[in-house]
C-alpha cells in the first residue's frame, strides 16, 4: 500500500514495479531516456492500486496492445495511437500483449523548461492524455523517436541535437490539441499549482496557500487556471482530493470515516456529500461498484 501515498521516482518505480531490467535500464537516471515496450514494459509487475509518478512518460504502440489507466479512464492503445502520462497523475499499466511493441519516452519536467530556456521559446505545450494519430504523424513519430534513441546512445551527450527531436515529437502531438492557445507565463502558473497541489492538497485547501507559494494574487491565480483549464482553481484542489479517495477507497481494510478523515475531511458524512456531487455516487455506492466489477471479471476466468 504504500506506494499509494507517495509519488515514485523514475528510480522507484523501475525498483518497484520492473525488477527484470538489466542495469543499463535500472541505473539510467537521466532526466530524458527512451526505451522498447520490449524492454521497459512487457513483464510489468500488475499494481494493486494506481499510483502517481514525479515524471512524464509516452507511450506509443507500433504492435499488439497496451492498456494503461490514467486517473479515471483506461485507455486501450494497439498501433498508430499514444498515450502522455503527466507527472502527478494516477496511473497504472493493467496490460501489456505478449507481443506488444512500440516505445517508452520517460522525461523529468526540466526537460521542457531546459529547452524553452535554450531556444528562447514562448511556446505552450497543451498536454492531452490520449491520441489517434493519421499514418503520415505515426510514420513521422516513430521515425522522430528512432533517431532520438540514436543520439541518445551516442557516446557523446549533446542536448542541441536531441532536445529539438524530441520537441518535435511534442509538437506534433501538441497539434491534435486545438485549444485556444495561451502565453508561457499562464501554463507556467498553471504547471507549478498543479505541482503544488499534487503535494499539498491533503493539509492546504485554500486557494491563498497556493497563491502564496507561487508568490502571486488569489485573483490573478484562478485567472490563470481558469484562462488555461477551464476551471477554477478551487475544482482543481477539490478533484485531486476525490482522485486521491477513489484509489483509498479500494483498500477495503479502511473504512469510510477512517479515509474521510485520512482526507482531512471534518466529517465522514460532509466527505460522502462531496463525493456524491463529484462522481454521481456515495463512497459506499462506489466501493460496491467496484465489488461487483471484480466478482463479474472473476467469473469470467
Amino acid at each position: 500500500m504504500e506506494n499509494i501515498y507517495r509519488i515514485l521516482s523514475s528510480q522507484e518505480f523501475k525498483k518497484a514495479y520492473l525488477p527484470f531490467l538489466d542495469t543499463t535500464i535500472s541505473g539510467n537516471s537521466n532526466s530524458l531516456q527512451l526505451y522498447t515496450i520490449e524492454q521497459y514494459l512487457r513483464g510489468i509487475l500488475t499494481a494493486q492500486h494506481p499510483y502517481r509518478t514525479s515524471f512524464n512518460f509516452i507511450i506509443f504502440v507500433t504492435n499488439g496492445v497496451v492498456e494503461q489507466q490514467i486517473n479515471k479512464t483506461t485507455y486501450k492503445i494497439s498501433q498508430q495511437e499514444s498515450v502522455h502520462i503527466r507527472q502527478g497523475a494516477w496511473t497504472v499499466t493493467q496490460y501489456v500483449s505478449n507481443d506488444a511493441e512500440g516505445f517508452v519516452i520517460v522525461y523529468e519536467s526540466d526537460v521542457l523548461t531546459q529547452y524553452f530556456l535554450m531556444e528562447g521559446r514562448q511556446d505552450e505545450f497543451k498536454y492531452t492524455p490520449y491520441y489517434s494519430l493519421s499514418l503520415f504523424d505515426y510514420q513521422a513519430i516513430i521515425a522522430s523517436v528512432i533517431l532520438l534513441n540514436g543520439e541518445l546512445l551516442h557516446s557523446e551527450n549533446r542536448p542541441n541535437i536531441y532536445m529539438p527531436i524530441f520537441y518535435s515529437i511534442l509538437s506534433r502531438l501538441n497539434s491534435y490539441n486545438k485549444e485556444k492557445q495561451h502565453n508561457i507565463r499562464d501554463f507556467e502558473i498553471v504547471y507549478l499549482f498543479k505541482q503544488l497541489i499534487n503535494e499539498h492538497h491533503i493539509e492546504h485547501r485554500t486557494v491563498g496557500f497556493y497563491a502564496q507559494n507561487l508568490c502571486i494574487s488569489e485573483n490573478y491565480l484562478n485567472r490563470c487556471v481558469k484562462k488555461v483549464t477551464g476551471k477554477s482553481a478551487k475544482y482543481w484542489i477539490g478533484e485531486i482530493n476525490i482522485q486521491y479517495s477513489l484509489v483509498l477507497l479500494r483498500d477495503l481494510t479502511k473504512d469510510i470515516a477512517q479515509i474521510a478523515y485520512e482526507l482531512n475531511y471534518p466529517t465522514p458524512t460532509y466527505f460522502s456529500k462531496v463525493f456524491k456531487k463529484t462522481i454521481g455516487l456515495s463512497p459506499v455506492q462506489y466501493r460496491n461498484s467496484l465489488q461487483i466489477i471484480n466478482l463479474a471479471e472473476n467469473t469470467n476466468e
